[in-house]
């Protein structure tokens, strides 16, 4: 099928590739989103010195 150039609307094949670019802009950003591993240290598991724990 050759490219038909239209004045009137888009070619709906131009619209697919558009949408193809599109969710494959999605998936490579939602698997760098998952596989982000955060550095961020969690400080939740030391007890302060002030604070006194019952057994």
């Amino acid at each position: 099928m050759r490219w038909k150039i239209d004045h009137h609307g888009h070619d709906p094949r131009q619209i697919d590739l558009v949408a193809i670019l599109a969710l494959l802009i999605v998936i490579i950003a939602a698997c760098r989103f998952y596989n982000n591993q955060p550095n961020n240290t969690s400080k939740t598991a030391f007890i302060e010195p002030s604070q006194s724990v019952r057994w």
